[in-house]
């Protein structure tokens, strides 16, 4: 079989995506496959830029300037007239900030020259209004993080000064507003008020300062939350997720179909306490290893994430907590890359080597 080459958007090195990452050196451990990246080859050799056997789009319905938009556009309809094989894979319903009008375009081009539409969860067709191009569709799961972060040696509970035998509750990644960072921390004052509380950790560069001012007005000098306004290299996420005794991530239902979170925290064989977004539904069908909930507005969004924290916090402390840990580990045994590495490959049209 003559070697095929898939040209990732915007880029499959580990440096810029651990997904993507993954995905690719997967693709070329099964098959008679080359992975490259967009943006390297737009750098380096443009003159090759539509020279590749499949294109793999992700996050391209999100320009921020027109420019970027006529720019994407251009590189979609160039692909479509030379007959390009096209790969999307849709990771949110619309992009998680506010962004300019047009990309709908882009959102419509995608649809009708795809001639793969990747999803992670099933209710995507619905919300992303996809019912009329079933025949396009393939369905296979985020894949896991194993061995994507090294070991990591920082002590975190001298680097925070907490007493190691506190529970944390950890969030960490990007700090932006639609995280729900405000429901986060009045979620956990509601259901927290004695002083033997467990340990809210919130670690990830804030942005904008304006936003990283709120929080701290927000967290009002308590000193059981822990607020570390700073990016996390690879080399520290390891022990931050280790040391955690569950991830908190409460997702915004207008943006969120799929999670990195969780089958991160699965990979290390820890839970995670979110809403019941569109992927955490499948999971949920499968394998009682989440603390979920639903919620109707911001108010009650604080109530019953106040509630499941509680009810993680008495888990942990009546040692119950193990019971959903094992169930993550095995749905993540169950959903790796490797699992599923014959419907990967189909994405592409090639069978396994």
């Amino acid at each position: 079989m003559k070697q095929k080459t898939i040209c990732f958007y915007p880029s499959c090195q580990k440096r810029s995506n651990h997904f993507l990452f993954n995905l690719s050196k997967l693709l070329e451990s099964l098959g008679d496959i080359r992975c490259v990246s967009y943006k390297d080859v737009r750098k380096e050799t443009p003159n090759l830029l539509y020279d590749f056997d499949i294109y793999h789009i992700n996050w391209f319905d999100q320009s921020k300037t027109f420019i970027s938009f006529l720019k994407r556009l251009y590189f979609l309809i160039r692909l479509k007239l030379k007959g390009k094989r096209i790969v999307w894979t849709i990771h949110n319903i619309v992009s998680h900030s506010k962004t300019p009008f047009y990309n709908k375009i882009l959102y419509n081009a995608l649809i009708h020259f795809s001639d793969t539409i990747h999803i992670m969860c099933l209710e995507t067709i619905t919300l992303a209004h996809l019912e009329k191009y079933q025949r396009k569709i393939k369905l296979i799961p985020h894949g896991d993080y194993y061995n994507s972060y090294p070991e990591s040696s920082i002590n975190i509970c001298q680097l925070y000064h907490i007493n190691p035998t506190r529970p944390i509750f950890l969030f960490f990644g990007a700090i932006q507003p639609y995280k729900n960072i405000e429901v986060l921390i009045q979620a956990y004052r509601n259901a927290f008020k004695m002083e033997k509380a467990p340990i809210l950790m919130i670690c990830g560069k804030a942005e904008p300062k304006s936003y990283e001012n709120i929080i701290q007005v927000l967290i009002n000098n308590l000193t059981n939350i822990v607020f570390k306004s700073e990016f996390l290299p690879d080399e520290y996420i390891s022990s931050y997720i280790q040391k955690a005794s569950v991830l908190v991530v409460p997702y915004s239902y207008r943006s969120s179909l799929n999670s990195g979170t969780i089958p991160l925290a699965f990979s290390f064989g820890k839970t995670v306490i979110c809403p019941d977004i569109a992927c955490v539904k499948d999971i949920q069908k499968n394998s009682d290893s989440l603390y979920t909930y639903h919620y109707e507005s911001e108010e009650d969004h604080i109530a019953k994430l106040s509630e499941k924290m509680k009810e993680a916090y008495q888990d942990i402390l009546m040692e119950q907590i193990q019971e959903k840990e094992k169930n993550a580990i095995r749905y993540m045994e169950q959903n790796s890359w490797n699992a599923h590495k014959k419907e990967w490959l189909s994405l592409y049209g090639v069978t396994e080597c």
